[in-house]
């Protein structure tokens, strides 16, 4: 389900475009990059500090819109597993567009609800979706006006 993060920061050729060379090295300014480009990029909180990297960026195709920015942690407590699940309307670019900032602290991010790879079909479940974007103190993505403007 999940893609593996880039290990390094390299250009490397994209299969489907073997012409085009990404260069991993920062997101750059452009409002619309590909989902690729956002893959493996450092995951920093709301006072600048690195709490992971993404791993993967989840789209509800149904309703259209951007879902989920699966985190792996850096640092996650003993009774949690690494890998947490933030509504992407919590997420935001950094200004100099070399990673994504959670609007978050550091110790409300590590403590968020974490969930193992093979759980993450459970965010299709309604009740679990509200909590997480509860937790996060966000609009729940599917809600109208619930996306970045």
């Amino acid at each position: 389900m999940f893609r593996q993060a880039q290990e390094s920061d390299s250009t490397r050729t994209p299969d489907l475009f073997p012409e085009v060379e990404v260069k991993r090295a920062g997101l750059g300014r452009s409002p619309i990059v590909g989902a690729d480009s956002l893959l493996g990029c450092i995951v920093l909180d709301s006072q600048g500090q690195r709490v992971g990297e993404l791993l993967d960026v989840l789209v509800d195709m149904h309703a259209g819109r951007v879902a989920y920015g699966v985190v792996v942690l850096d640092h996650a407590p003993d009774w949690s597993e690494r890998l947490i699940a933030v509504p992407w309307n919590t997420m935001y670019m950094q200004v100099d567009g070399d990673g994504v900032c959670i609007n978050a602290t550091r110790d409300w991010i590590e403590r968020a609800p974490s969930m193992r790879v093979e759980a993450m079909n459970e965010l299709l479940d309604r009740e679990l979706a509200v909590f997480i974007h509860a937790y996060f103190g966000a609009k729940p993505y599917w809600e109208r006006a619930a996306q970045h403007s």
